[in-house]
């Protein structure tokens, strides 16, 4: 055979032709047919159109975009109710400690009254050798006034409705029964409520003045007073629903 030229006998190409034929007529005539032989979920899946894939990205990147933005607004809202809870929080701490309400602890002073054991001597009678309520009263207003932050008589919290009264020999503080000694524990600038009570012509001048043992006044670094555990339900008292 001249050159390098192939040559392909007539008969492989009618045949390669045929099978051709033969393989596209199947797969138009017989497609149907075919499709027939095969189970219902497969037959369904076969003859639904092709979904276009772009339109249904789009779908799904709008409604994850929509979810983003509602996630937000929820961390706002949930941010913004945090920051209202916790001053909200805060403002209750405040009132607490304002109250009475809760266990507190500082620096401070300590005033201690008792009974006289010493006789009665000329001009002073026996009731000045005693301890009574009003003492305790006008001690824990020289407190307050001195700038204390918090009181406790007898580790018994005083509040601003803390009432002090004599029953027999037996000092009342909110029904609480008080005897001597009496220890009054203040929070606050040790040398200024040191100085507080201690003035020219003051409460405890006064009773040292019947028997210098009746007084004695200390400071604390540090001490811890407890909460008010008395009631705290009014009956008749009300905020107003509107202006008068």
């Amino acid at each position: 055979m001249a050159g390098s030229q192939w040559v392909v006998p007539v008969s492989v190409l009618a045949a390669v032709l045929g099978f051709m034929l033969t393989m596209a007529w199947i797969t138009v005539d017989t497609r149907q047919q075919r499709i027939r032989m095969l189970p219902p979920d497969q037959q369904s899946r076969i003859n639904t159109p092709t979904l276009n894939v772009l339109d249904e990205y789009q779908k799904l990147a709008s409604e994850v975009a929509k979810l983003r933005e509602e996630k937000t607004k929820l961390e706002n809202a949930m941010a913004s109710q945090t920051n209202q809870a916790k001053l909200l929080n805060e403002s209750l701490q405040e009132v607490k400690l304002w109250a009475g309400l809760t266990e507190v602890e500082g620096p401070g002073i300590a005033v201690t009254l008792r009974d006289s054991t010493s006789p009665s001597s000329a001009g002073i009678a026996g009731g000045d050798l005693i301890i009574h309520d009003w003492d305790v009263l006008r001690v824990v207003n020289e407190l307050w006034n001195a700038g204390a932050e918090a009181i406790a008589v007898n580790n018994h919290r005083v509040v601003a409705g803390t009432s002090f009264r004599c029953v027999g020999t037996v000092i009342m503080v909110d029904n609480i029964e008080v005897s001597s000694p009496v220890v009054i524990r203040a929070i606050g600038d040790p040398d200024t409520l040191f100085g507080g009570v201690n003035i020219r012509n003051g409460v405890l001048a006064e009773i040292r003045s019947s028997d210098p043992n009746m007084v004695t006044v200390t400071k604390f670094e540090r001490a811890r007073l407890p909460a008010y555990t008395g009631s705290t339900t009014f009956r008749y008292l009300k905020i107003p629903e509107s202006k008068p």
